[in-house]
């Protein structure tokens, strides 16, 4: 009877324990990149993953840090994992639209781009972050519309500087 109830008890523990352990390890994520800690934020979302290889933030979180330090094959699995957890999470889109574009995968690339706008219409930075890719490859008038899109959904403060870019573009 004993090691039933240790049993059950073990069973009850677990859950909380992984949840703790997960939770801690986004945590120490956050903060090492709040120091700008690169490689104990990899260590920590890496941690994170392990515990729950579908977490949405952690997946996100080491996308963007394997395209930092050049390694956007690893990138893009991991953007794609945040995406198939959260298909409207327009950030991991773009994050994944960067990464092919270091893999040099541009017209996969313009569908991510189009694709976070979609499901994130009113997050100014998906906008902002197609605008930077259409100026980068000389499409001003698509930059421009993007640019007004951004704007019309930013914060005040965002939105007034959006304006400044606008009027530098010939265009606010």
């Amino acid at each position: 009877m004993r090691s039933v109830l240790a049993v059950v008890a073990l069973l009850l523990w677990l859950p909380s324990a992984f949840a703790a352990s997960l939770e801690e390890s986004l945590r120490q994520g956050d903060e090492a990149l709040a120091r700008r800690d690169l490689v104990a934020a990899m260590t920590a979302f890496t941690a994170a993953l392990e515990t729950d290889p579908r977490n949405v933030k952690a997946a996100y979180e080491r996308g963007r840090l394997l395209t930092m330090i050049g390694e956007p094959g690893k990138a893009v699995a991991d953007f794609t994992t945040a995406i198939i957890e959260d298909p409207g999470f327009g950030r991991a889109y773009v994050g994944r639209a960067q990464a092919k574009l270091a893999l040099k995968d541009g017209r996969s690339a313009i569908d991510d781009f189009d694709q976070a706008i979609a499901v994130a219409p009113e997050d100014a930075d998906v906008h902002m972050a197609r605008a930077a890719f259409r100026l980068k490859i000389g499409n001003l008038a698509g930059a421009r519309a993007d640019l007004e899109a951004a704007k019309a959904v930013a914060d005040p403060a965002t939105s007034a500087r959006i304006g400044e870019m606008l009027n530098k573009l010939g265009g606010g």
